[in-house]
């Protein structure tokens, strides 16, 4: 099951419930719903496609790197993954490997620890040095399908990453790496669950009784000895106070605590939050502790059914999409009375910045965010999404062939498509797309700049020379054309930024010197707000057009890759018919 899908916990009253692993890192308000017997609502399958790759893709991760280590370690072993039986026949299993002192339990499930009320299955178990105990202690280890480290960047750093290879995983003192550093304020989520599985191995009393470490195996690879790179494991010290967290007494807002004691604090506020939800069908209950609070992960939670009806559609959280607010600073507000963007317009913000500023210090620039707020709900109030700034002259200049140009890249970061809209006098507009429909390598994707950038300079070139504008929405398309040159030191690419120097036009630099937009800037906005321009595809996006990639080469039939390469067609199609339409809007708009 997903990991934001646990079942439900509607238990019978007492004490004796558990959290997993992801409560301590999550929304707890997820927590609250899971626990509060009045909700009849349980989170079915998974239906979002992209969650499902997400959560396939982990999974396939998490596998491979565990086979990788069970086959280069040569030590005692146990893999209890895919294994068809009872919990407690499992965690019975587990036990026993673990008086055996087996040194590495792949799959192993944890005996509950009710005191603490808590439960936990770690990807990997790693049995410690200890030689003084009666028992072997362990230490829980996550495999993570992102980096877990990074270069070190700068001398002053304290941190050290400590890295063990599979064929020796265990922690010691000396397996440093001294030009990388661990993710410590990065990755707070990874952090909260290796503390939460150390927790339950130490409950059980088969925790190392060395330093409290925990692993984590991410998707770098590391020069690993006699060659090659590998993976390994990354571990982490939970008592080492290097995580940034919110601190009222702090003039910064800021203090530095343990992954150990930001866990605590995390796990015992949804400990209550459980306790307070479990009491909800009492006939006098308690006031819940949490309330909804709309954050991006609302976007692809399966109980926003339910905290969606207990928001005011005008709450502040809902309404205001571009720069949101954080929990916090929401929370700080709906303190003061001010829940809604109506709220906001009515507040005097000269009243109440100074109730609000000293609790929300742990945020940069926190009275610039709230006023811009207020001016996006000062604007949603009167029914406008795009202000024209001032009066300035809007300069789009005409020239003998106009050019929208946009590109899609893949989920490596591969450019597989280059679409041109080309206008003149002479020609209706006509869509010209450069794409090919493979995985792409270095090679491949050099060769298709080649072909663009060629085809572009013919028309540059041709025996008229004609002018040329190339009309783009930011300076993404730049940058991987700069970067494609740097990699190949291919002429005709260098020609393609120096010809981009004088005759490229960013429109949304104009855009952003011009307007602000209540939900920001980007083109699907300001065409569609600006210009009342629509894309054919119901749900237009960069990523769902690399999902749309992945179905073009890799899908099984030949129709589905078909239908999929139309698609992308079709979008990158509508993009630069997009920026057309822009374009023609603010020539109408220059002057006004």
């Amino acid at each position: 099951m997903p990991p934001n899908l646990p079942p439900p916990q509607h238990t019978p009253q007492g004490e004796n419930f558990t959290l997993d692993a992801y409560a301590a890192r999550s929304c707890p308000v997820k927590t609250h719903h899971k626990f509060d017997p009045t909700r009849t609502f349980a989170p079915g399958p998974v239906e979002d496609e992209a969650l499902l790759e997400i959560f396939a893709g982990s999974s396939a991760f998490t596998d491979a790197v565990c086979a990788e280590l069970l086959a280069e370690f040569d030590g005692t072993v146990l893999d209890l993954r895919g294994v068809e039986a009872s919990t407690a026949d499992l965690v019975a299993r587990t036990q026993a490997a673990i008086a055996q002192g087996v040194e590495v339990i792949v799959g192993g499930w944890l005996p509950l620890d009710l005191a603490g009320h808590r439960r936990g299955r770690p990807d990997v178990l790693v049995r410690g040095n200890d030689t003084a105990r009666r028992t072997p202690g362990y230490y829980p280890v996550e495999a993570k399908r992102h980096r877990v480290s990074e270069a070190r960047v700068s001398e002053r750093n304290p941190w050290a990453l400590s890295w063990t290879w599979f064929e020796r995983p265990r922690w010691n003192f000396s397996a440093h790496v001294p030009d990388r550093v661990p993710l410590y304020r990065r990755r707070d989520a990874d952090m909260l669950q290796i503390a939460h599985y150390w927790m339950v191995l130490d409950s059980a009393g088969h925790a190392s009784s060395g330093p409290r470490m925990a692993g984590l195996i991410g998707t770098e690879q590391l020069p690993a000895p006699g060659g090659g790179e590998r993976h390994g494991i990354a571990w982490i010290d939970l008592d080492d106070e290097q995580m940034r967290t919110f601190s009222r007494s702090s003039e910064t807002g800021w203090k530095l605590r343990s992954a150990m004691q930001r866990y605590r604090h995390e796990h015992a506020f949804r400990v209550r939050v459980a306790g307070v939800a479990r009491r909800q069908g009492e006939p006098d209950p308690p006031t819940p502790v949490v309330s909804p609070i709309k954050v991006w992960e609302c976007n692809r939670c399966p109980w926003w059914e339910i905290c969606q009806p207990l928001l005011d559609v005008d709450d502040l959280s809902v309404r205001i999409s571009k720069a949101p607010l954080d929990v916090r600073e929401i929370g700080v507000l709906r303190s003061l009375g001010v829940r809604t963007v109506t709220d906001l317009v009515a507040a005097d913000l000269e009243a109440l910045l100074p109730r609000y500023l000293p609790e929300v210090r742990h945020r940069s620039g926190a009275e610039e965010r709230l006023r811009l707020t207020a001016r996006r709900a000062d604007l949603m109030a009167r029914g406008v999404r795009l202000e024209r700034l001032g009066s300035a002259t809007i300069e789009l200049p005409p020239a003998d062939i106009e050019i929208d140009f946009d590109i899609e890249t893949s989920r490596d970061e591969r450019v597989y498509l280059w679409g041109f809209l080309t206008n003149s006098a002479a020609t209706p507009p006509s869509f010209r797309p450069f794409a090919r429909w493979e995985d792409m390598d270095d090679h491949a994707e050099i060769e298709l700049a080649r072909e663009a950038l060629g085809w572009l300079k013919s028309l540059a070139e041709g025996p008229d020379r004609p002018t040329i504008r190339v009309y783009h929405y930011s300076d993404y398309e730049l940058v991987r054309m700069r970067q494609l040159a740097k990699r190949s030191d291919d002429p005709l690419l260098w020609w393609g930024l120096d010809f981009a120097q004088d005759n490229f036009v960013d429109l949304f630099g104009l855009i952003r010197d011009q307007y602000f937009g209540v939900d920001g800037l980007g083109l699907k906005v300001v065409a569609n707000e600006g210009a009342g321009f629509s894309w054919r595809d119901a749900d237009p996006g960069g990523l769902n057009s690399q999902r749309w990639f992945d179905d073009a080469v890799n899908a099984e039939s030949l129709q589905a890759r078909d239908q999929a390469r139309q698609r992308v067609l079709e979008y990158n199609e509508d993009d630069v018919r997009a920026t057309e339409a822009v374009r023609g809007w603010l020539r109408k708009e220059r002057t006004t």
